[in-house]
């Protein structure tokens, strides 16, 4: 396996990877609404098979498939909290599969293959369960006599039977295909990536996902669709209008005992178990706060790389354009190409206490495009600042840290860097600007940013800002030391380049 493809951090492309699963949840749906196609379930299951794939691939960590299956049912929970309790079944199913497939990480195109079939299969005979219980097999008799009157057959046939078996076939056949992609899918991505065209020209963050409210709506939607032409066949029954369809026994009996059925799982068994699993999860939340901030912070430029590449992928049609978003979305998300250190680095310099930090704060302000780590002075003393959140913590070390970075007369939070350098990380493929505030004395002896700044310059393609200090030639200083000869370097927040 080739996983030298992108020369970035392992970590970074395995909570990008969870990022896109955790969307796949919870707007892909919407998407899919758009293109009018009745079997969005298909596709986000798809989807998540193609995720848990290129996890395997990237990380050869055992565990790590169950690890990312829990931070997706935690952000599940957080974007979703009114998902039933089946929707968490099937992930955990798709993931505890995944773990078990790709164990030794052995027979990848096999194992990717496998998953497609099992979790495909999982999804499909779900739905045909629920159907089942909620309506009991008076459902399937009544199809059977139904369709029996409609073509004028007097021997029986069981056209139930055929036509679970055509969902559940539909399922196994997508299963097979979503696998057999996801296993030739790494070469592909090393092929797109020498390939002109498949770079996203767009993306504008945002944070919507009306995936969730359509996704309630079709569910509820379809309920009462099928009660309404419940009431109508009981209705034409005992109404004696023209010839009974289904017999008014039959249909009043699939009708209460479905709104028995629902109703009970609706106001007592759903919210009890949805309690419970929110409850488990929240405990599990606590354990993966570093990991989970991580995604969080990688989750609003993934969604507008997803929405942006649905955008460019409008010059195809139907199945073809689904091919060419899903091509435009992995190879950007992947970060495939590479630009050169420097070529869209700035630097903001100006002497010490002249603003450059508060100006940067009211240029932030007014933009919905810039990421990164900011260091204000608040009542006395130096802060860190997550532009993106508004977050603060503790710059100068206190009594109770135990590591500490000194320079000069000051102590700095080794605990407070490794929550920026964290920040930093998750933004490195942020769309916009990435700020850095400050680079000096400390990054130059090897301490601070120096490591995550290494990173940001190797594989960010965006716009970078790295706050100097005009002192003791210290840009020309942090030019030679990083390799960004090329950077442009400006006195002024007005002068950097839109």
């Amino acid at each position: 396996m080739n996983r030298g493809l992108y020369k970035e951090e392992p970590q970074l492309v395995y909570y990008r990877l969870i990022a896109l699963w955790v969307l796949c949840e919870a707007m892909i749906g919407g998407i899919i609404h758009g293109l009018r196609i009745p079997v969005s379930g298909l596709i986000v299951g798809s989807c998540a098979v193609i995720c848990i794939s290129l996890i395997a691939f990237y990380n050869h960590v055992k565990g790590a498939i169950l690890k990312a299956t829990l931070i997706v049912a935690i952000f599940k929970m957080m974007l979703s909290p009114q998902a039933p309790p089946p929707a968490y079944i099937a992930v955990f199913f798709q993931g505890f599969m995944g773990e078990i497939l790709f164990w030794k990480r052995r027979l990848y195109p096999v194992a990717c293959i496998l998953l497609g079939i099992l979790a495909l299969l999982e999804s499909g005979l779900q739905r045909i369960l629920v159907l089942t219980i909620v309506y009991g097999n008076d459902l399937w008799r009544s199809v059977n006599d139904f369709i029996s009157k409609l073509v004028k057959q007097k021997q029986g046939t069981n056209y139930s039977l055929i036509i679970g078996g055509v969902y559940v076939l539909l399922h196994l056949v997508a299963g097979v295909i979503a696998g057999w992609w996801a296993s030739v899918l790494p070469k592909e991505i090393e092929q797109w990536s020498g390939e002109e065209g498949n770079r996203v020209l767009e993306v504008a963050a945002s944070i919507d996902t009306p995936a969730r409210g359509k996704r309630k709506r079709s569910i509820k939607t379809g309920l009462l669709i099928t009660w309404i032409i419940l009431v109508l066949l009981y209705a034409q029954s005992y109404f004696n209008l023209g010839t009974p369809l289904l017999p008014a026994s039959t249909s009043l009996k699939i009708l209460l005992r479905s709104l028995i059925i629902v109703f009970t799982w609706y106001f007592i068994v759903g919210p009890l178990l949805r309690q419970l699993l929110h409850a488990w999860l929240q405990k599990k939340q606590i354990h993966s706060q570093a990991e989970i901030q991580s995604v969080l912070m990688l989750l609003p430029s993934t969604e507008a790389l997803i929405r942006s590449s649905w955008k460019q992928s409008r010059v195809k049609r139907g199945i073809k354009r689904l091919g060419e978003w899903g091509k435009l979305v992995i190879v950007n998300a992947l970060g495939a190409e590479q630009v050169s250190p420097g070529d869209s680095i700035y630097i903001l310099t100006g002497p010490i206490q002249t603003g450059k930090t508060s100006s940067l704060q009211q240029w932030a302000e007014n933009r919905e495009d810039v990421y990164g780590i900011l260091t204000p002075v608040i009542n006395g003393k130096r802060v860190f600042l997550n532009v993106r959140t508004g977050e603060q913590w503790p710059m100068e070390a206190s009594g109770t840290d135990k590591e500490f970075i000194i320079v000069g007369k000051y102590n700095f939070s080794k605990i407070g860097f490794d929550k920026a350098a964290e920040i930093i990380r998750a933004s490195i493929q942020a769309p916009g600007w990435l700020v850095i505030d400050e680079i000096g004395p400390l990054e130059l002896k090897g301490e601070g940013f120096n490591a995550i700044l290494k990173k940001v310059i190797s594989n960010r393609k965006g716009k970078t800002l790295l706050v100097v200090r005009d002192k003791a030639e210290m840009p020309v200083k942090v030019k030679r030391a990083f390799g960004i000869e090329k950077s442009m370097q400006v006195n002024s927040v007005k002068l950097l380049a839109e």
